[in-house]
């Protein structure tokens, strides 16, 4: 997956701010397809949960999330789902960034979690 070798903002000619995405195009189609197949996953698994099933990845999510009721975890993951899909969507820089100190995530993580928000030292806060 190709990364723009520029990661800020730059200064247009017109002295301007400018915004200069760190991924490629075809890289970011790639994450906001698979951030669609997530959704979809999610979406499934809340449906399950809403007509009384449990569905083995529903205990998975929720250890992540203790003292929550299922359905609140699957509308929370589709939620995280559908605010990344927005900044891609908007060419926004802080998609792949952490929302919490603004690293970068790099584009190997998306690539397995295109929906994460956290860098590692924040996810398990």
């Amino acid at each position: 997956m190709g990364e723009a070798t520029c990661t800020r903002a730059a200064h247009g000619a017109g002295g301007t701010l400018e915004r200069i995405m760190r991924f490629d195009p075809a890289t970011l189609a790639t994450f906001r397809r698979d951030l669609l197949r997530r959704g979809e996953i999610v979406a499934g698994l809340l449906a399950d949960v809403l007509a009384g099933k449990r569905p083995p990845q529903v205990t998975e999510l929720l250890a992540q999330k203790p003292g929550k009721r299922p359905e609140e975890v699957l509308r929370l993951a589709l939620d995280q789902i559908e605010r990344r899909r927005r900044l891609i969507d908007a060419n926004d820089d802080r998609y792949g960034r952490c929302d919490v100190c603004g690293a970068d995530l790099g584009a190997a993580a998306l690539g397995e979690m295109p929906w994460a928000d956290r860098c590692a030292a924040h996810a398990a806060a």
